[in-house]
């Protein structure tokens, strides 16, 4: 089933900031969360360590806060795969694609069909819109089915699985399905049915 553009709720990106790292907390630990979007430590000193060069502007990702009508409901991060060259080696996608990472944090959020309508919308705005990305990447656990399912509204498809390794973070070493999409294939869409 395809939504309506006037069926579809209101999606904001708000740049992550110090003080959402509380709520980012509680978030991450969520068991509905917590397995799949791994951190190391919730502890928030070490959210601050993960977080805090993205708060500052100190890398070229992009990490935002998802609000859904006005209300703060999970994060997404988007970012230029070579720019970290170890994961680049390992996925081995095309030069320049950008990656998206997302979860939805409020329990409330969850199980509404807001995760196509919010990987769109960053689609529309972020990667393919202000970055001018030709491809865009997202590469959820093999076993995530509601997630893969969203992202196949989208216009994403499989590309291949690989098995990650992060040295610096363990919580995210494992298999990724990766999953692809042009900016010519995203344009192509008929999202109105």
């Amino acid at each position: 089933m395809t939504r309506r553009f006037n069926d579809v709720p209101d999606v904001q990106f708000r740049k992550l900031e110090e003080a959402d790292l509380p709520v980012l907390k509680a978030w991450l630990e969520d068991p509905d969360v917590a397995p799949r979007y791994g951190s190391d430590s919730t502890d928030l000193d070490a959210l601050r360590a993960e977080y805090g060069d993205k708060i500052r502007g100190e890398r070229r990702d992009h990490s935002f806060i998802i609000q859904i009508d006005g209300e703060d409901a999970g994060y997404i991060q988007c970012y230029v795969i070579d720019d970290h060259p170890d994961y680049a080696r390992q996925i081995r996608v095309d030069p320049g694609a950008v990656g998206i990472d997302l979860f939805i944090g409020e329990p409330s959020a969850r199980n509404r069909g807001y995760g196509a309508v919010v990987i769109r919308a960053l689609l529309e705005q972020g990667v393919f819109g202000k970055l001018q990305a030709e491809v865009a990447i997202i590469a959820p656990e093999p076993g995530n089915a509601r997630a893969i399912r969203a992202y196949e509204e989208v216009g994403f498809v499989w590309h291949k699985t690989v098995h990650i390794v992060d040295e610096e973070s363990p919580a995210n070493t494992g298999d990724e399905y990766v999953m692809r999409l042009t900016r010519e294939e995203f344009r192509s869409r008929d999202y109105v049915s």
